[in-house]
This record gives structure tokens, sequence and C-alpha cells, in this order.
């Protein structure tokens, strides 16, 4: 993934996240790694580019979640 489409799909799940309910953002929505990852680890993760955000993004577009 280049770093324009990862900002792209960085920008729409940032989106999506802030339509989450707060009691549902700790549900499990991705595994990576053999690593369990919510939408509250997914958030950190992006919003701190870490190694981890591109993989979870992935993750996401294969499910149709970005």
């Amino acid at each position: 993934m280049d770093k324009k489409e990862y900002e792209i799909l960085k920008a729409k799940f940032l989106k999506i996240v802030a339509t989450v309910p707060l009691p549902l953002r700790g549900e499990i929505i991705a595994i990576v790694d053999k690593k369990t990852i919510s939408w509250d680890v997914a958030y950190g993760e992006i919003k701190q580019d870490t190694i981890n955000a591109r993989i979870i993004l992935e993750h996401l577009k294969k499910m149709g979640l970005v």
C-alpha cells in the first residue's frame, strides 16, 4: 500500500470509529499476528502511524470495513 492509499484508508477508519458506540469499541475487529485487535487498539495504532497500522488497515480493507 502506498502512502496515498494509507492516508485515504486512515481517514476512512477515523470517520468510522467516531460512529462506533463507546461500549462496542472494546470488541475485536481483527486478528494480527495471533493478537486480537479491538476498535480501541486499532485506533491507537492507526493514530500513531505504527508499523501495525498498515497491517490493521489492510485487514479492515479486505473485510470491507474501510
